[in-house]
């Protein structure tokens, strides 16, 4: 029984896969099971930032698995602290807690923020076309109707504003509210930017009503935007920070950041996590993050973006089929007038072995590895030129 059928009848129809599989990767290609070559401009969406087989990450992993892959959270670790101490000396936080996915990180931080808040501030603020996650809850804060179907009752305590819409935003705060969760580029919902005057304004409302200002950057953190963190972008300084994804360059891990007075909130047997911050994952972490650091990933990634937009803008601009072009550093997004053009384009660079992403409704995704460079970017570009 092959790859495929045995997929089919053993394992849960949650995918709609393409239909192909890897056997292996180098740099910014991976290779089929016929040693097919294809390159990867979606990095296991948003998560291999080094791309494949990165000397950095096997290294890594071979050095800790021949020394210790798990110990349990009764014990201290050192290369959670160590990765924990990097994340805070370059962030706005001052303290981690581990899991092992951005669903996880989300989840913290709302556990973190209602436990901040009380008893009587329990009510979460988050924006319409938002993605936090797939747990019951994370999937009670995003803000579309579609991933909720048919798990309902949702949890409670979450209301949705228009993005971008503070007034929107502004009318749906009480005195029960105890947090706002901001996405700075929408992923999942098609790649769409925060307009940094709605950003301002919702930062100093939060502040005014001292109000959480969470801000999700699972997919926007660790180099992607053209800084580490997204944020940084803004000129705020979020009171928690939700990241996972590229943290672990491949291997699962979450992390939610917070400030000293929210992060009090968490006391013994508040929260905790099997798997979270292992001694293996986070080693890898540190590693990856100490990379990107060392190598100024996040500043090349702004370039390589800036690049890939302009010339994405110039050969899109008398194309019928697309509405626009959105997002920044390397995370951007092709607005299509359909849902089912999009798909279409998507399955055509596979066909020319280039590995593309459908997000929201009708927008196609890029987010490579920050390795890449614009020689890869000239062969994607080729590829709509020709095919759009």
């Amino acid at each position: 029984m092959d790859v495929f059928k045995k997929t089919d009848k053993f394992i849960m129809s949650t995918y709609k896969r393409f239909p192909v599989f890897f056997t292996k990767g180098e740099g910014v290609y991976l290779f089929d099971d016929k040693n097919n070559r294809y390159l990867d401009f979606l990095a296991g969406i948003a998560v291999n930032i080094l791309g494949h087989s990165h000397k950095v990450i096997t290294e890594a992993i071979e050095k800790q698995s021949k020394k210790l892959i798990h110990v349990s959270n009764l014990y201290y670790i050192k290369e959670q602290a160590d990765l924990a101490c990097l994340l805070v000396e370059n962030s706005c936080s001052d303290k981690v807690f581990f899991s092992n996915s951005g669903a996880e990180a989300n989840e913290a931080a709302i556990k973190l923020a209602r436990l901040y808040g009380k008893k009587d501030r329990y009510k979460i603020i988050t924006m319409k076309n938002s993605f936090h996650g797939r747990t019951i809850t994370t999937l009670s804060a995003t803000g579309q109707t579609k991933y909720q179907k048919g798990f309902e009752p949702m949890t409670p305590g979450f209301s949705y504003a228009q993005f971008n819409d503070f007034e929107d935003l502004k009318k749906q705060i009480d005195d029960e509210t105890c947090a706002v969760i901001v996405e700075f580029i929408q992923g999942e919902g098609g790649i769409n930017t925060a307009n940094p005057q709605y950003i301002s304004d919702t930062y100093k409302l939060c502040k005014e009503k001292c109000i959480l200002f969470i801000a999700d950057e699972i997919q926007t953190g660790m180099g992607r935007t053209g800084k580490l963190f997204a944020y940084e972008h803004y000129g705020v300084e979020p009171d928690i920070i939700t990241m996972a994804k590229a943290l672990g360059g491949g291997l699962p891990i979450g992390a939610t950041l917070a400030k000293e007075e929210i992060a009090q909130a968490f006391t013994y047997g508040t929260h905790g996590s099997t798997f979270g911050g292992s001694p293996f994952v986070s080693y890898v972490a540190f590693n990856v993050l100490k990379y990107v650091l060392e190598e100024s990933l996040a500043q090349k990634a702004e370039e390589k973006g800036d690049y890939l937009l302009k010339n994405l803008k110039n050969i899109t601009k008398n194309k019928k089929d697309i509405a626009g072009t959105d997002g920044f550093g390397l995370i951007v997004g092709l607005h299509t007038k359909s849902g089912e053009y999009a798909n279409e384009i998507v399955l055509k660079a596979l066909e020319n072995k280039i590995l593309l992403g459908k997000a929201g409704e009708s927008s196609i995704r890029f987010e490579p590895p920050l390795i890449i460079e614009k020689e890869h970017i000239d062969t994607v570009l080729e590829f709509l030129d020709k095919n759009l």
